[in-house]
């Protein structure tokens, strides 16, 4: 991949709103590491902060009071930006965050307008260690097991990130008497983060961290629609008609599958990540009964029927030869070169892909969702529901006014789309890291590409503003969006064990995802017999996961209590 093309694909959303969200495509979707829970029974809804939209400029198409379908602009509104933060938060000492990115090195501070800027906005001198997203694990048990501490650490939620209770309760600032409840509005842009995201953020009954959120919608089911035109088809409404879709469309003769997958016990042809498991309804990861008995995806009669079904696909020759060794970057590539017809995919890394950023083919690329369906095409469909945040950051302990100046930084860093805060963040500075075009888009320079990234602002890697629909590249796509929004929000469901805690899961939950989800993918590429079936996951209770599930059970009983 080309810079050029690097660039056009990232050109969609909002700079800043994208950025943590490719990043998020480029990791393994594994499930959401639960939080820990309040073991006093303190009721979540007095735990969480409040939550206060801002009012800041109009925006073309609204989006829902609830946050599931997000606002978005066809145009930038430079003539009404606004300051959402009136003072300097700083007091002007040192300030030394830690970021993680998939960019580049930026220049150093005596090169980079933005970051000058910045301190200068803040009133704060901030000194950054950047962590490489790759090497973010290594560096981040390095970070806990060390003595001096930075005054903010940004974290990722996920299995192969833990985040060990003790080390929270031992060197981190418990955030609940500055953010639980109506105490967030002393800082109107964390106020303004979706309650989803929070929820991920409680540890032991606290408020350990403030979020980086993601939208629910992580992973969409895309499709090559011109080639559906070509042949009369339209989009299936059922497995049963998925599959003779996908067999009129399968030609591996012109190096063309009907659909493809990444390789990983993680995905298992996309058993796990919400595909064939929401269209035979098996848990998005985690299910809960009236009891409050936790049952994993694996565990279900209809984890098995997804499971089975893929098995048939891949045994028809409709998954592309690749499935098992691409990774989510080489399929996305290869779907983008019509290489397979239908791809379950992220939104972040090409937006609107049938538009503007479509590459040059015959006939002409137009790459849209396929609405859900369920496996038997007359109940109702499912949509499951992304992890509610890509991390977050974490404060050291630290005297009263010095964590209420560091909950003001992250307030500045959270602004919202339209405020002269964000514009700073995402684009830099007027001049030198961008210019303004002649529809009053900003448009990133040079310098602006070397300061900012090609993946979007590392400052984003602590905290983030909700997301918001904005191309400077193509007005239309924004509406697009929020198009699909709009299907999908009525049909979302969570997991389950979101604001949960299990510690077996903290420690053994990737080695257990390991062995079941690898099994079932090797059933599906016929490499296992689907007779094993019971036994491996007889084998995943035995090892550990019927204990996880006791543990989630009873973290969830205090959630809820009172």
């Amino acid at each position: 991949m080309n810079r050029r093309q690097l660039l056009r694909w990232t050109a969609g959303l909002v700079p800043g709103t994208i950025a943590l969200q490719v990043l998020a495509a480029c990791a393994p979707s594994a499930p959401t590491a639960p939080s820990a829970a309040q073991p006093r029974g303190v009721p979540l809804a007095k735990l969480l902060p409040a939550h206060q939209p801002i009012q800041g400029p109009s925006p073309e198409l609204p989006g829902s009071a609830d946050g599931l379908v997000n606002p978005a602009w066809m145009k930038y509104p430079r003539a009404s930006l606004f300051q959402s933060v009136k003072e300097p938060p700083g007091s002007g000492a040192d300030v030394t965050v830690t970021l993680q990115t998939n960019n580049p090195p930026w220049p150093p501070f005596e090169q980079n307008a933005q970051w000058q800027a910045l301190n200068k906005a803040l009133n704060a001198r901030l000194n950054p260690i950047v962590i490489p997203f790759a090497d973010f694990d290594q560096k981040w048990a390095a970070i806990q097991a060390g003595s001096d501490l930075p005054d903010m650490m940004c974290t990722i939620t996920r299995p192969s990130t833990p985040i060990v209770p003790a080390f929270l309760e031992a060197k981190c600032t418990d955030l609940t008497p500055y953010l639980a409840g109506d105490a967030v509005r002393d800082y109107p842009n964390l106020a303004a983060i979706p309650t989803r995201a929070w929820k991920s953020a409680l540890v032991n009954g606290k408020i350990y961290g403030v979020p980086i959120p993601l939208a629910p919608y992580f992973w969409w089911f895309w499709v090559h629609k011109e080639i559906l035109d070509q042949a009369g088809l339209r989009f299936p409404t059922s497995a049963a008609e998925f599959k003779e879709t996908a067999i009129k469309v399968n030609k591996p003769r012109e190096n063309t599958w009907a659909i493809a997958s990444e390789g990983g016990s993680q995905y298992a042809f996309s058993t796990v990540n919400g595909l064939w498991n929401s269209v035979f309804k098996a848990p998005n990861y985690w299910a809960v009964d009236a009891d409050g008995k936790f049952a994993y995806v694996f565990e279900t009669p209809e984890y098995r029927q997804a499971m089975l079904y893929a098995a048939d696909l891949f045994k028809a020759g409709l998954y592309h030869p690749n499935s098992l060794q691409y990774n989510t970057l080489s399929a996305r590539t290869d779907f983008m070169g019509r290489k397979m017809i239908f791809r379950f995919d992220g939104l972040q890394a090409s937006p609107y892909w049938g538009g503007y950023n479509a590459p040059p083919m015959d006939p002409p690329s137009l790459i849209t969702l396929v609405p859900p369906f369920s496996a038997d095409g007359v109940s109702k469909a499912v949509y499951y529901f992304g992890r509610p945040n890509f991390g977050i950051t974490l404060i050291k302990k630290a005297a009263d006014a010095r964590v209420k100046e560091l909950l003001r930084i992250l307030n500045f860093i959270a602004a919202p789309f339209g405020s002269v805060e964000q514009q700073l963040i995402a684009y830099g500075v007027e001049g030198k890291d961008f210019t303004y075009d002649e529809r009053d888009n900003p448009v990133l320079t040079d310098q602006g590409h070397a300061e900012i990234g090609n993946f979007g602002s590392a400052w984003y890697s602590l905290t983030r503003p909700a997301t918001a629909y904005y191309s400077p590249a193509d007005p239309q796509a924004p509406g697009v969006y929020q198009g699909y929004e709009k299907l999908l929000a009525p049909l979302g469901v969570e997991d389950a064990s979101i604001g949960t805690f299990s510690p077996t899961f903290a420690s053994k939950g990737t080695i257990l995802l390991d062995g079941i989800g690898g099994a079932a993918q090797d059933i599906i590429a016929g490499r296992r017999s689907s007779d094993e079936w019971d036994q491996v996951v007889k084998d995943w209770q035995t090892n550990g996961g019927s204990q996880i599930k006791s543990e989630l059970a009873a973290s969830y009983a205090q959630l809820t209590s009172g």
